[in-house]
């Protein structure tokens, strides 16, 4: 469930139009069984998939604001910004674990430590880094809409998963928010000839919201599509029931806050990076 938000909010990066957020508050360390549920969900990968997702968005997104320019110097300054460790900083400093005491950690541990659990996890991943290729993903769409045609039960089941943790409503305003970062972070680092009022920046980033939503709801489908091929209806069903329980919603919770936040603060980093890029200022 957690591969979702992370997906979106790559691609809607990558086609947001030319925002600023101020760094979570850092956290002690953080408890172990804490820790042993990053393990179970597999976040080390994750965080190496965003990475790799980051910097092909942020290449795209050079060919759109400012083509022809230093494109060497513009990757390197993108391989400093998007590096797993800093990536888990920003996650760590803003999970909440407080919304996951430990009984329900020792749930969700349970959960993924489980042969279905394991099995959901390695779909995740491997999903994830599939459909990072567009022909992948244009597969994955088309299978979907076949099953959706074919009125196949799955695509019910995968309808009740994602309405289990309104998966589309968290990825479109985590979305939104990562667009108005970015765009905040332009203005502010002198993109334009002079700054843009917050306000005309919402209304530009809410003026995106329906297609944001339409591009959410399918790529959720195509992912699950791909994600949980391999569990059986009864495995599948396991997880649903997982994630409707008390753990399994405060773990999706928590997971939503620390990736919102990863993506919030690399937006505003890659737009402030981008305005550098654009004005002349050292990097």
């Amino acid at each position: 469930m957690l591969r979702a938000l992370s997906i979106c909010l790559a691609v809607s990066l990558a086609t947001a139009g030319p925002g600023h957020a101020q760094a979570p508050a850092a956290q002690g360390t953080l408890r172990a069984d804490t820790l042993a549920v990053f393990d179970a969900a597999g976040m080390a990968e994750s965080f190496a998939i965003m990475v790799e997702a980051g910097k092909r968005d942020a290449g795209a997104l050079a060919d759109t604001l400012f083509p022809g320019r230093d494109a060497q110097g513009w990757a390197q300054m993108v391989d400093r910004l998007y590096t797993e460790s800093a990536l888990r900083r920003v996650f760590e400093s803003a999970f909440p674990e407080d919304r996951i005491a430990a009984a329900r950690a020792q749930e969700i541990l349970d959960f993924f430590g489980s042969e279905t659990g394991r099995r959901v996890v390695a779909g995740e991943l491997a999903a994830w880094r599939a459909i990072t290729d567009p022909e992948v993903e244009a597969a994955a769409n088309a299978l979907y809409q076949q099953r959706l045609a074919e009125d196949d039960p799955r695509i019910g089941q995968l309808s009740r998963l994602i309405a289990s943790n309104d998966f589309v409503d968290l990825n479109v305003m985590g979305a939104l928010n990562s667009n108005y970062a970015f765009l905040l972070a332009m203005s502010d680092g002198g993109a334009y000839e002079r700054p843009v009022a917050q306000d005309m920046i919402l209304r530009q980033v809410w003026q995106q919201e329906p297609q944001i939503r339409e591009d959410a709801t399918l790529w959720l489908y195509s992912f699950q599509v791909l994600a949980y091929a391999d569990l059986s209806d009864s495995e599948l069903e396991a997880y649903i029931a997982f994630s409707n329980s008390g753990a399994g919603q405060a773990y999706n919770s928590a997971l939503f806050a620390g990736f919102d936040a990863v993506y919030t603060q690399m937006s505003t980093r890659l737009g402030t990076a981008a305005a550098q890029f654009m004005t002349g200022e050292p990097l």
